[in-house]
């Protein structure tokens, strides 16, 4: 169901600059800086083992503008969120020797 993106080669790594979890190249460590949106998305998040200051990476992405799947470095979990929802987090580039 998952995949890699096709040009996962090509994306330059995002470098100083907070972005949607849709913009980040798959395998980078970012930071959760922010989620935009109410009250029930972050009570979900949280429940998730998804919290703001968490470094995440892009594991893989469904084929055909399905769910991302999100690993949490630090828990070493991973889930599979719809776009919208991944769209509303917001992340920084996280220095490579963070865990």
């Amino acid at each position: 169901m998952f995949g890699h993106r096709k040009n996962q080669t090509e994306s330059p790594p995002v470098t100083g600059r907070v972005c949607s979890l849709l913009e980040i190249p798959q395998g980078q460590k970012f930071r959760i800086v922010e989620i935009k949106g109410g009250p029930g998305l972050h009570r979900r998040l949280l429940a998730l083992g998804f919290h703001r200051g968490d470094l995440v990476a892009l594991d893989g992405e469904a084929l055909l503008g399905g769910p991302v799947l999100v690993k949490n470095i630090k828990s070493d979990t991973r889930i599979a969120l719809g776009r919208r929802i991944a769209r509303k987090i917001l992340v920084e580039p996280a220095d490579e020797n963070e865990r």
